[in-house]
C-alpha cells in the first residue's frame, strides 16, 4: 500500500513540474525579472534575519556560561551559627571549666542545701 502511495506522489509532483514547467515558459519577460527580484529580496532578508538570530542565540549562550561559571566558583558564605557554636565550644573547653565539671557534684550538692535550709 505505501509502495502505491509513494508512486501516486511521484507521479502527482511529475504532473505538477510539467504544468508548472509549462506556465514559466509563458510568463513574459518583465514578470520572470520582476520575480526573480522577489526571490532574491526574500532570500536577502532570511539572511539578514538569520544573523540576528545567530548573534543573538550567541549572546544568551554567552551569558549562561557566564552564569553557569559565576554560580559554580561562588564559595557559599559560612553561617553565622558556626562562629557562636565555637565560641560555646571554646568556653567548654577552657581549663577553668573542666576543673568546674569535676566539682559539679560539690555546686549540686550546695544548691540542694540551700533550698533545704
Amino acid at each position: 500500500m505505501s509502495q502505491g502511495l509513494h508512486h501516486s506522489d511521484h507521479e502527482f509532483v511529475g504532473q505538477a513540474k510539467g504544468v508548472l514547467d509549462r506556465a514559466v515558459g509563458e510568463v513574459d519577460h518583465a514578470t520572470a525579472l520582476r520575480l526573480q527580484q522577489g526571490r532574491l529580496a526574500a532570500l536577502d532578508a532570511r539572511a539578514r534575519r538569520s544573523s540576528w538570530r545567530t548573534w543573538a542565540s550567541g549572546l544568551a549562550v554567552a551569558s549562561l556560561a557566564a552564569m553557569a561559571v559565576l554560580l559554580w566558583t561562588q564559595t557559599a558564605a559560612p553561617p553565622q551559627h558556626a562562629a557562636v557554636s565555637l565560641d560555646d565550644f571554646e568556653l567548654v573547653t577552657s581549663v577553668e571549666n573542666v576543673e568546674l565539671a569535676e566539682d559539679l557534684e560539690f555546686f549540686h550538692w550546695l544548691a540542694d542545701d540551700d533550698q533545704a535550709g
